[in-house]
C-alpha cells in the first residue's frame, strides 16, 4: 500500500490537489449513494447491442458526460472518426453531474462514465459499486481549479475564509477537500467553512447576488466568472505540492468490463489517440470546446487547460482515496490498482 503523499505531522494532508476540472473538478460527488434499490440492482447494458463487424462484443456503448473541457478529447476522437474506425459507436449523452453519472452507471443506464474520481473511489470503499476506471480524462495545471470571489466580498485572502458561504459541487468530493486542505494550510480551521452544493453553471449568479461569499470553479466557469462579473482569484487549489494531480476519468462496471473486453480495448484505444492530439495541439481543444459546449471563440482561448494524460499510472492515481480517505470522506483505504484497467 502506498502511503499518502498528503499526510502532515497532524496526519490530515496539508495542501490538496486539484480540483477539476472539476469540472470539472469538476463535478464530483460526495455521491448520493443511497441509490434506488433498484439503481443498485442494475447489472444489465444501456442498450444491449449486438456485436461489431470487427469483432467487438458491442458495436455501440452510452457514455454519459459533462459538457467540461476534461472531455474535449472524447468528442475529439468521436468527431475524427477514431471510435468508428474501431468499429465502435459511442454514444454521448449528457448528465447533470459526476456523481449523478456513477450513479446512472451502477444502475445500468450507462455503459461508461465520465467523472471527477471522488465518486469510483466512494462507491468502492462503500461497496455500492463495484466500478472499474478504464481510461483518464483530465489532470490539473496551475489555474485550472481556483477559488474565485467578487470584487464586493468579504473573501480578500485565504484567511478570510472562516465563518463564509463557499459553493462547490458537492460536498465530501474533490471540490470541499481541496478548499479545506487550502484553508488548513493558511490557519482556517475547515470546519467554520459552510459549503454549498451547487452545479457549476450557478456558481457566477450565487456570487454575485451574495448568496455564497465565494465559489470553487473549474474552466471555463473560471474564465466566464472572471469576464462577466469581475471575479478574481482568493487561491489556487491546482498548484504547489499537489500539482498534477489526477482529476476526472472515465469508468465502467466491472460485469461490463469482464463481458466486453474487447469493447473497452477499443474505447481506450480511440480515447487514447485523442488525448494525445489534444495536449499536442489545443487549437483542437478549443474547436471542441466551441461546439459541445457552447463557449465563444474567445473565452476558448483564454481558458486554462489541464494535461490529458494517455496512459494510466497507478501512483498518480493513488494520490486521489489517499487524499480522501485523510480527509475523511472515505472510512477505509481504497488501492487504484483495484479499479485500474490497463489497455490491451
Amino acid at each position: 500500500m502506498t502511503s499518502s503523499p498528503f499526510r502532515g505531522q497532524d496526519g490530515i494532508a496539508p495542501v490538496f490537489p486539484r480540483v477539476r476540472r472539476i469540472a470539472t473538478l469538476l463535478t464530483t460527488a460526495t455521491l448520493a449513494f443511497t441509490v434506488s434499490a433498484c439503481g443498485l440492482l442494475g447489472g444489465g447494458s444501456a442498450e444491449p447491442g449486438g456485436p461489431s463487424d470487427k469483432g467487438l462484443e458491442r458495436a455501440k456503448v452510452v457514455l454519459g458526460a459533462l459538457p467540461v473541457a476534461d472531455v474535449a478529447p472524447l468528442h475529439i476522437a468521436k468527431d475524427k472518426g477514431y471510435f468508428a474506425a474501431e468499429g465502435l459507436e459511442v454514444d454521448i449523452r449528457p448528465v447533470p453531474s459526476g456523481p449523478e453519472a456513477v450513479t446512472q452507471l451502477v444502475g445500468g443506464a450507462l455503459d461508461i462514465a465520465f467523472s471527477t474520481y471522488p465518486p469510483f473511489y466512494t462507491a468502492t470503499a462503500r461497496g455500492t459499486g463495484n466500478l472499474r476506471i478504464v481510461a483518464e480524462a483530465l489532470s490539473a495545471k496551475e489555474g485550472t481549479a481556483v477559488l474565485m470571489a467578487t470584487p464586493n466580498s468579504p473573501v480578500k485572502k485565504p484567511t478570510d475564509l472562516a465563518g463564509r458561504k463557499v459553493a462547490v459541487t458537492s460536498k465530501g468530493s474533490i471540490s470541499d477537500v481541496s478548499v479545506m486542505a487550502a484553508a488548513k494550510v493558511h490557519g482556517v480551521e475547515p470546519s467554520s467553512i459552510t459549503f454549498v452544493d451547487m452545479p457549476f453553471p450557478n456558481m457566477e449568479a450565487a456570487m454575485d447576488q451574495g448568496s455564497v461569499d465565494a465559489a470553487l470553479l473549474a474552466e471555463p466557469f473560471i474564465t466566464k466568472a472572471s469576464k462577466n462579473i469581475g471575479a478574481r482569484e482568493v487561491f489556487d487549489t491546482a498548484s504547489g505540492p499537489t500539482a498534477g494531480l489526477p482529476l476526472s476519468g472515465y469508468g465502467a462496471r466491472a460485469d461490463f468490463v469482464e463481458r466486453n473486453p474487447k469493447t473497452i480495448a477499443a474505447f481506450q484505444r480511440a480515447l487514447s489517440r485523442a488525448q494525445g492530439e489534444a495536449e499536442a495541439d489545443r487549437q483542437q481543444v478549443e474547436a471542441q470546446l466551441q461546439k459541445y459546449a457552447n463557449i465563444d471563440a474567445e473565452t476558448a482561448r483564454l481558458m486554462k487547460l489541464g494535461s490529458y494524460p494517455t496512459t494510466l499510472e497507478v501512483n498518480r492515481l493513488q494520490r486521489v482515496p489517499d487524499l480522501l480517505f485523510d480527509f475523511g470522506v472515505i472510512k477505509k483505504r481504497v488501492e487504484a490498482k483495484d479499479l485500474i484497467v490497463q489497455p490491451r
